[in-house]
């Protein structure tokens, strides 16, 4: 792809709650902004030097701080029909509760989509509870409308078990890395629980937002060599892949190998488990599967050749196998937060 990976993503907005009053939030370009708030640079600096800070530019500062943490997928939405949703509450216990890896203020009563009531709150029992909320609220959607892919429940909680499983309860950022956080280690127990409430924070900001930032995350460890953090990232490229590859050949995503890739094939034909290979750059997911690109009319995309929102070229698959054809789309909705983006093929 020539052209930057954020140029498939018109702008989104959300709103927040900032100094007693809402502000708005504009995410344009690959950038988080704080329009309400025109000194923001000042103000990020200040908060750097241990000024109070608004709100809004605590969450511009959060947005950079995780925009390679591998969280971000591992928590994120699998597809468009995968509705996410995070308790405030979490994002609070998690900020005020004592340090310590369970030793947490306990939620009084029942909550909606969190945990279950009267257990410590920890880092494993929020990523089930969103899990949960998947499988809740996750829909199947009609064959060929799919954008980027139908909800798949099960297979987010079989990637939740393994990396539950592999990096115990808490997983830190690290860059290039899947550090497990464990007591002892010498890092901070309150900074991380911050670091984990932030993380939550910004994904209350809706479906947008989520999808940026998991391009924004993908993006950024496309960059450099995956080293130990390779397990992640395929865990989190199949996880999007497969359900994508098994709406456009009308098979179950267990039929489906995902790896990653520097070329990007799908070769088989179904019919058997494991029976088609699919293999794509960790890229894909922000320039493609991100913005909704990952089936438009029949099509399996892999790969951007121009784009300029609304508009892009893009090369895609009719059937596995083949040389993927030269298609000119456009999306044909709008950018807000409330809307799913619908590509159509304008030019073949």
């Amino acid at each position: 792809m020539t052209a930057p990976w954020w140029a498939t993503f018109g702008p989104a907005e959300a709103t927040w709650r900032c100094g007693g009053v809402q502000h708005g939030l504009r995410w344009e370009a690959g950038r988080l902004t704080a329009p309400d708030h025109p000194e923001a640079e000042g103000e990020l600096v200040l908060g750097a030097l241990g000024g109070d800070q608004p709100e809004c530019i605590r969450l511009l500062r959060a947005w950079g701080e995780h925009s390679d943490d591998l969280d971000v997928l591992m928590l994120g939405p699998r597809s468009s029909a995968d509705t996410l949703t995070v308790d405030s509450r979490d994002a609070e216990q998690l900020r005020h509760g004592p340090a310590g890896r369970h030793g947490h203020a306990r939620r009084p009563g029942p909550a909606p989509g969190g945990v279950i009531p009267g257990t410590p709150l920890t880092w494993g029992s929020l990523w089930f509870s969103t899990l949960r909320s998947f499988a809740a609220n996750a829909r199947g959607l009609p064959r060929g409308t799919v954008t980027y892919g139908p909800g798949h429940a099960a297979r987010a909680t079989q990637v939740a078990r393994l990396s539950a499983a592999q990096g115990g309860a808490f997983l830190a950022r690290r860059p290039g890395s899947a550090h497990a956080f464990l007591p002892g280690t010498g890092q901070d127990p309150d900074r991380e629980l911050a670091r984990r409430a932030e993380l939550l924070e910004l994904l209350m900001l809706g479906p947008a937002f989520q999808f940026r930032l998991s391009a924004t995350v993908a993006a950024a460890r496309s960059e450099h060599d995956p080293g130990t953090a390779r397990p992640a990232l395929a865990a989190a490229l199949a996880g999007r892949l497969a359900p994508a590859v098994a709406a456009w050949l009308h098979i179950n995503p267990d039929d489906v190998t995902c790896a990653i890739g520097a070329e990007r094939a799908i070769t088989g034909q179904g019919g058997g488990r494991k029976g088609v290979r699919a293999a794509m750059p960790v890229s894909w997911l922000s320039e493609v599967w991100a913005p909704g690109l990952a089936l438009v009319d029949g099509h399996l995309v892999t790969d951007i050749t121009r784009a300029e929102f609304p508009d892009a070229d893009v090369l895609a698959l009719e059937v596995p196998g083949g040389e993927p054809a030269a298609l000119a789309v456009q999306c044909q909705s709008g950018a807000s937060s409330s809307q799913v983006p619908r590509w159509r093929i304008t030019r073949r």
